[in-house]
């Protein structure tokens, strides 16, 4: 019994090395994921600046794309394509993308991070993402 405790012993320390070496990568994983968050918190924060009906005139007034469509409310306007729209249109006029898969890609000058359908004076409009100040531009 005695001849088993100093393999039961490397035993159990390896195990808790191996652990201990795997809590590691998570850790480099979480710091990831915690750099990208703070620009889709950016982004966030720039589309909630145009949900305020005066921040159209304010600022990235240049990515306001007005389409034909009429609507009354916000919630009247979809994205005219299922993958990085850059357009809008009323809901009835959507196109089908129940069999499409889209990139995770974030394309600034679309609908993608942080851009949005909204009703403009009646008609469906789409505020384009801007990439964040600082961010090189193509």
């Amino acid at each position: 019994m005695l001849r088993r405790l100093p393999l039961f012993a490397a035993f159990l320390l390896a195990l808790s090395l191996g652990c201990a070496g795997s809590d590691a990568q998570s850790d480099q994983t979480t710091i990831e994921l915690d750099q990208g968050d703070p620009g889709e918190g950016e982004s966030g924060e720039t589309g909630e600046t145009g949900e305020a009906g005066e921040g159209n005139e304010a600022g990235g007034g240049e990515n306001l794309v007005i389409g034909e469509d009429a609507c009354e409310t916000d919630d009247d306007c979809v994205p005219a394509e299922c993958c990085h729209a850059a357009a809008c249109v009323a809901a009835a006029n959507a196109p089908d993308c129940t069999d499409v898969m889209c990139t995770m890609d974030c394309q600034y000058g679309t609908l993608d991070c942080g851009g949005r359908c909204l009703c403009h004076e009646g008609r469906c409009a789409a505020r384009l993402s801007e990439p964040p100040a600082g961010l090189p531009t193509e």
